[in-house]
């Protein structure tokens, strides 16, 4: 029974430290290029996705935070959320 128990924990440690993981922050619905862009409402001069493009496609690299306050959705893209 102990060596069911031992080979069974040591099994489950080997299966949890060797099984592929993916470390990333949450984006929420942040949009880092034009095809991010088309996914959100409106036309690409109006609403949303209007706003997003013109973010997006600054000379300086942005991103666009839909979710976020009015005035504080276009932030420079230094590779944070």
């Amino acid at each position: 029974m102990r060596i069911r128990l031992a080979s069974a924990s040591a099994l489950y440690l080997a299966v949890f430290l060797c099984a592929p993981s993916a470390h990333a922050h949450s984006n929420g619905h942040e949009s880092r290029t034009t095809a991010d862009c088309q996914k959100l409402p409106g036309t690409n001069t109006t609403a949303e996705r209007g706003q997003c493009l013109s973010c997006v496609s600054r000379k300086a690299k942005h991103h666009y935070h839909p979710d976020y306050p009015a005035g504080s959705r276009c932030r420079p893209d230094n590779g944070k959320p």
